[in-house]
């Protein structure tokens, strides 16, 4: 006599055999997400859909992923990879600790004004913890986003909590000697606030896509008040944008 135990094996054998799994990764999903988010924005993502466009079953994602929020925290992360090549391009013109430090928010910047609904997706409406920390898992399905990134620019991408990503190049300007660390507490805990208020009145208002580059440099340029506040030494820094227009 079969039993129930025998019968439920049968069937997932069966459904395995006719392609109702199909043998998919967490990455095939992720990249049909992603994929998805480009053309058709985050509101045509679905379990469903994503399972009608790989032609499997919906309890295939649920093998790999708990809920939507999940799947879509890992596709968003896609994103930042215009981000990362913004910044190991820039990285090859920086010649002191403060190009470096306002250089990064400059590349962070241009990228999550305009992409504010997966910057803000990423990084303050997905905080469950297990979402995180899972950031270390997609970059181990997803090296070849960090590949170009040298070892620093790497661990600090692999942080998950948006003001200790920033405070990883804040201690580096304390090894420096160019910052206290008390005042480097202060810049980290004032640009970051900086940055939401721009991101927010972005979302809130929208912006035109002529006058992002005025947005942005108006952002860069009260970071490097803050900087020029707070610094002890700024190594003949005069501001980003000046440098910028030297070069």
């Amino acid at each position: 006599m079969t039993s129930e135990k025998d019968c439920l094996h049968k069937v997932s054998s069966e459904k395995e055999n006719s392609g109702y799994f199909k043998g998919l990764s967490r990455r095939d999903y992720i990249q049909k997400a992603y994929d998805l988010i480009q053309k058709e924005g985050i509101q045509a993502v679905s379990i469903r859909r994503i399972a009608q466009e790989l032609g499997c079953s919906s309890a295939s994602l649920y093998r790999h992923f708990e809920n939507r929020d999940e799947l879509l925290y890992y596709a968003e992360l896609r994103t930042l990879k215009n981000y990362i090549v913004r910044l190991n391009q820039a990285e090859r013109t920086w010649k002191n600790i403060w190009d470096i430090y306002v250089g990064i928010w400059d590349c962070y910047a241009r990228e999550a004004f305009a992409n504010p609904e997966a910057y803000n997706l990423l990084f303050f409406t997905y905080t469950n913890e297990k979402l995180q920390t899972s950031i270390r898992e997609y970059y181990d399905m997803f090296p070849e986003d960090i590949r170009d990134s040298n070892q620093f620019f790497s661990a600090m991408l692999q942080t998950p909590d948006f003001m200790g990503r920033d405070f990883e190049v804040c201690k580096k300007c304390v090894r420096a000697n160019v910052i206290s660390f008390e005042n480097a507490l202060r810049m980290n805990r004032m640009v970051c606030m900086l940055y939401k208020g721009y991101l927010k009145t972005i979302l809130d208002d929208g912006i035109e896509e002529h006058r992002m580059e005025a947005r942005v440099n108006q952002f860069v340029d009260d970071v490097d008040r803050i900087v020029m506040s707070l610094a002890k030494d700024m190594k003949g820094y005069q501001g980003y944008r000046k440098r910028n227009l030297k070069n």
